[in-house]
């Protein structure tokens, strides 16, 4: 508003009197509507009787007349409505319908407001172009025949053409009277109200909310500037806390980031990131026509860290492993934690196999030197390296992380703590990433495929090493052992078996065979439950959904009693298909945990649309719950609170110590799984801990929700 100053004060002023005006305007033309409606309604009343009284002093005076049959008479009679000039027409009709008197000054080819007939029923009728009235002649009580009449309104419209003339005289007169008044009020109240306006603009202009209204005039004004003062200091105050919210949300975006790109236990690069960053290296070496590596880093002795020293150790030992990565290799290299003890290193800058193979030799030679974890020394770690260069050796992405894993299983097979260098059209050896392909398939049916169960317990109020938490349920988890190849972890055929379709059928068997463990535990633990993780590739298809409400149905257990744990990716897809695919579970009697909640890339804004009864707090942030550095507590406080609000339970998985059993209690986390408790364990073991540990009723189970 460019003209906004200079007419600051005429445009307050106008729009006072302007207003005034028209509220006058409008109570003025309402009185005189008013009026009109009045005199309209006199009218109609006045002309209503007088017809009424002049036709029935006719159908008196025609009474005999009509006992006479006499039309002369009849005609006299009606002629002494000719003192009035409104009288258009009249009428005197016999009992048979015969017309036996007429009156009409106006020529018959004149059109007619009403038709007046002897059938015409008895009444008054108002028009715009005239009034009629039709009344019964009575003779000793009895009807002898009809009286009919018509008048017009001419002298009722000039009557009433000069009432409203003057209303609307008195109106305007009214109106003009308040003109001059109407300004002096606009003029009197313009002036603190401009002040108002002009401290407002400079609120806009400046976003200064320290400013105060010093006006003085009427009691409403004076309210209207203390109202300004205490909008002022709210804003000042909403402004401070919004201020300070806008850097938490910063904080949160970067944290989130973190989530989405980087490893919460090493602060390396995750898998997500490396996907990205191979993608875009494959891309400009062939842009360019240049060179890419790609190293893969798979250490040597981290599962006898882990199951000697514990879990704390390990991630103390897989930071170690990022510093000593990070110090080696240049800021430009890609350096990512694939999971686990897997990690990746990507060399975008057209190196050669020499300089590859010494990066290579360099990250050997500084991964095996020895660790001091804590105040203890480790067990001897090393590192098996794998690399591969594009287009040398791989014609795209796929074949250069399959020939990088193949190396990198080369170089394990040779003795580990070494390297080895993917050559092309060489005569390889199948890699155990081949092995394994190849063994899953008939894995299932030579019964290489097991189950082991981690019980999830009530976490006790005290956490004692003696208290005796109580069994709430398992969570099956798959297991592949190899005559040759030994114990295959999850983390290496799982995405095989999703790759290659197999994870259906196995799918499948896992929750038939955890229905029918639970069938017969719940003969001991009545209230029992059973968790059950679910494939992406098993929601892929209608067919698969079906095949797994049959297994419930089946099975003959209660809704409720078996829970399928999905990745938090799946989340990811917002679809109409993803959601009805889920509620189609949900009603098949499963419930639906999120595993791993917060580490993955679900949407707030978007998870009360999915039928989720379960989140769990991912072993991350548990592990990190009492630190002072680390958000592990504000997380998992968040994680309680968000189940809370979706009326779904939480649980949290890698529980190792009591302190962070008693953390997680006091947050308001009720149910817990890990090693502090059990580690998974074989069949007879469940069994075994199930009849040593305190049963849980259905009123029990349904509490902890």
């Amino acid at each position: 508003m460019p003209a906004f100053p200079t007419l600051r004060r005429q445009t307050i002023q106008r729009q006072i009197t302007a207003l005034g005006l028209a509220l006058t305007a409008l109570v003025l033309a309402g009185f005189a509507f008013g009026m009109v409606l009045h005199e309209v309604a006199n009218r109609r009343q006045a002309l209503e009787s007088s017809m009424t009284t002049e036709a029935e002093i006719i159908g008196a005076n025609s009474a005999a007349a009509i006992a006479f049959g006499n039309e002369e008479e009849a005609n006299e009679i009606l002629a002494s409505l000719a003192a009035s000039a409104d009288v258009l027409q009249a009428y005197v009709f016999m009992p048979d319908g015969r017309t036996l008197g007429r009156y009409r000054p106006r020529s018959d080819d004149d059109a007619d407001c009403h038709v007046l007939q002897p059938e015409t029923p008895p009444g008054w009728d108002l028009r715009w172009c005239g009034a009629s009235v039709v009344r019964p002649i009575l003779l000793h009580g009895r009807q002898v025949g009809t009286m009919a009449m018509e008048m017009g309104l001419r002298s009722t419209y000039r009557a009433m053409a000069g009432t409203i003339a003057a209303s609307l005289a008195l109106a305007g007169l009214a109106f003009g009277l308040s003109i001059p008044l109407w300004r002096r009020v606009a003029t009197r109240l313009a002036e603190p109200l401009t002040h108002l306006v002009q401290l407002t603009e400079r609120v806009s202009e400046e976003q200064d909310f320290g400013v105060r209204a010093g006006v003085s005039g009427s009691r409403e004004v004076d309210a209207l500037a203390h109202a300004f003062n205490q909008m002022m200091s709210q804003l000042e105050q909403r402004d401070e806390r919004l201020n300070h919210e806008l850097h938490q949300r910063r904080q949160a975006e970067v944290r989130l980031n973190d989530l989405a790109y980087f490893d919460p236990v090493t602060g390396l690069h995750n898998r997500h990131y490396f996907r990205e960053r191979i993608d875009a290296a494959v891309a400009r070496a062939g842009r360019e026509h240049g060179r890419c590596a790609l190293i893969y880093i798979d250490l040597d002795g981290f599962k006898q860290v882990n199951d000697t020293l514990g879990h704390d150790r390990g991630d103390e030992l897989l930071r170690e492993v990022g510093r000593r990565l990070n110090e080696t290799l240049r800021r430009s290299d890609g350096v990512c934690r694939l999971g686990g003890d897997e990690f990746a290193v990507i060399i975008d800058d057209d190196s050669h196999e020499q300089q590859v193979g010494a990066v290579a030799a360099k990250l050997v030679e500084v991964l095996a030197s020895p660790y001091r974890l804590g105040d203890r020394g480790a067990p001897a770690v090393s590192a098996s390296i794998g690399a591969c260069l594009y287009p040398d050796a791989a014609d795209d992405r796929d074949s250069l992380m399959r020939h990088a894993d193949s190396a990198m299983y080369r170089a394990k097979e040779r003795g580990k703590n070494r390297y080895c260098l993917y050559q092309a059209g060489g005569a390889e050896p199948p890699s155990r990433h081949q092995q394994l392909e190849q063994a899953l398939e008939g894995a299932l049916a030579r019964g290489e495929l097991h189950l082991v169960y981690q019980p999830q317990v009530m976490l006790p109020a005290d956490a004692e090493p003696g208290a005796t938490p109580a069994v709430l349920g398992f969570e099956a988890l798959l297991r592949w052992s190899h005559p040759s190849l030994g114990a295959v972890g999850p983390c290496e055929f799982i995405p095989l078996a999703e790759a290659s379709g197999a994870i259906e059928p196995i799918g499948e068997w896992v929750l038939r065979e955890a229905c029918a463990r639970l069938k017969q535990w719940r003969a001991v633990h009545p209230a029992l439950q059973m968790s059950v993780n679910l494939s992406a590739r098993q929601l892929a298809g209608e067919e698969t959904l079906e095949r797994l409400a049959r297994v419930l149905a089946d099975s003959g257990l209660p809704p409720g009693a078996v829970e399928l744990e999905l990745t938090e990716t799946l989340m990811v897809d917002r679809s109409e298909r993803m959601i009805g695919r889920l509620s189609h579970l949900r009603s098949a009697g499963f419930g639906l945990a999120i595993d791993d909640f917060g580490t993955g890339y679900s949407s707030l804004a978007y998870l009360d649309s999915f039928p989720i009864t379960t989140l769990k707090i991912d072993r991350a942030f548990v592990r990190k719950l009492g630190t002072p550095a680390a958000h592990g507590d504000a997380i998992a406080r968040a994680i309680v609170a968000i189940g809370s609000a979706l009326g779904a339970d939480v649980i949290a998985e890698g529980i190792e110590t009591p302190a962070q059993a008693l953390a997680l209690r006091a947050l308001g986390c009720r149910r817990g799984q890990g090693y502090l408790y059990a580690p998974p364990l074989a069949e007879s073991a469940a069994l075994a801990m199930l009849r040593a540990h305190p049963a849980v009723t259905a009123a029990q189970a349904v509490s902890v929700v």
